[in-house]
């Protein structure tokens, strides 16, 4: 388990869970969006100001003929 905050002693009294979601699509090989990583992490500290405990991400990949879509799926708590 990890913790996405500046002050790595976060200490949770009444946590929630958040869950974030951004994505890729890539056609033929060409990437568009390709801040889709950096974009999740901005909606976690957004949402969470005040930091994050027990970060789980998920990293996917959606096939199609020609395309594929990837996607971040960012899990955690934080403070309500």
């Amino acid at each position: 388990m990890s913790q996405v905050t500046r002050d790595q002693n976060v200490q949770l009294q009444s946590p929630h869970t958040l869950e974030v979601e951004t994505a890729q699509t890539v056609v033929m090989g060409f990437a568009f969006d390709t801040d889709y990583v950096d974009d999740a992490y901005a909606q976690v500290f957004e949402q969470c100001p005040s930091g994050a405990s027990m970060v789980n991400v998920e990293y996917l990949t959606d096939h199609g003929f020609l395309h594929w879509t990837n996607r971040i799926r960012i899990k955690a708590l934080c403070e309500k």
